[in-house]
């Protein structure tokens, strides 16, 4: 998950991340980053306590309008505007869709951040929220509660997926720095998997400097499919980055310390 010090369009994009020499040189100017409560963790099943009071996700994502696709050294952001709505599971405020994002590597047996049972997915999928209850992002950056991330695995099969298809097409001519309109009316749901009653959720941080500890961390149980082609073309955004030497843009797991992992389904 990547954020920015200054509000631009309702989002944060912090534009100096590097990845390599790697994320272990982050709290030297990221104090937080060396947090106990840091993400991505290791989803270890056989630790996660089932939560019988963890209700369905309510995500309503009709009143979402797709504003731009910004791109960054190692990643590219969806800004959204409008009203994208979720509430209900562990949350007791309502959120606002503001960006999406992919983390992804250069193989099909890593690039996700977060891992199951040690597992990697080719790719994860990042929906930022923000809590209504905060009038600034800058505000939301200082309070545990002040985002939640949706968290989606990304699996390959054979069904290609409609609007993955149009992001990765509107990323092939686009470089560090680029900033491109989006169409509105892009089908956002078709990027979430039918299942929103089974998922895990844990308090965590942000996975990219500030790495601020405000996020509820709500990560799905089923994944959604794209196709290799996609894949592979997801992984040419960055094929030719020097700043880096690598396609990788996921952060190694943290330790999960003395935080609970809860789940709404039984999975142990």
């Amino acid at each position: 998950m990547t954020f920015d010090y200054g509000e631009t369009n309702g989002t944060f994009v912090h534009k100096n991340v590097v990845y390599f020499p790697g994320p272990h040189t982050w709290p030297v100017k990221f104090p937080a980053a060396a947090g106990r409560k840091q993400s991505p963790i290791n989803l270890n099943t056989s630790c996660v306590t089932y939560d019988k009071t963890l209700s369905r996700l309510l995500i309503d994502l009709s009143g979402a309008i797709p504003q731009k696709i910004s791109m960054g050294p190692h990643n590219f952001h969806v800004h959204v505007g409008g009203n994208g709505v979720l509430k209900s599971g562990p949350l007791t405020s309502e959120y606002r869709l503001v960006q999406f994002h992919f983390h992804w590597g250069s193989g099909n047996t890593w690039g996700s951040e977060h891992l199951v049972n040690g597992v990697s997915s080719p790719a994860e999928l990042h929906c930022v929220f923000v809590n209504n209850n905060y009038g600034k992002n800058e505000v939301a950056l200082t309070n545990p509660d002040g985002f939640t991330v949706v968290g989606v695995f990304l699996q390959i099969g054979n069904r290609p997926n409609s609007t993955f298809e149009r992001l990765v097409s509107a990323l092939s001519n686009m470089r560090n720095g680029d900033e491109k309109t989006i169409e509105p009316e892009l089908d956002l749901r078709t990027l979430l998997p039918n299942d929103l009653s089974k998922y895990y959720t844990y308090p965590g941080s942000l996975t990219t400097p500030p790495c601020s500890e405000c996020v509820t961390w709500i990560l799905l149980d089923e994944p959604i499919v794209v196709t290799e082609n996609q894949i592979d073309r997801l992984r040419q955004v960055h094929a030719d980055c020097t700043v880096c030497g690598s396609t990788d843009n996921f952060r190694p797991i943290c330790p999960l310390g003395s935080r609970r992992v809860r789940s709404s389904f039984p999975c142990s």
